[in-house]
């Protein structure tokens, strides 16, 4: 949802966040949960 909104608005601003939460009501928690993730793409394996 977050980056088919930046279709509508390209930056974050006050009126894509209006439209993530209409569209999105439970984003933060997603982005919460997102943060507490590892980034290193170390982890991953390739096969």
């Amino acid at each position: 949802m977050h980056e088919m909104l930046h279709l509508i608005e390209p930056s974050h601003s006050e009126y894509f966040t209006k439209l993530l939460t209409t569209h999105y009501p439970s984003w933060r928690e997603a982005r919460a949960e997102l943060n507490e993730l590892p980034v290193g793409a170390e982890a991953w394996k390739s096969g």
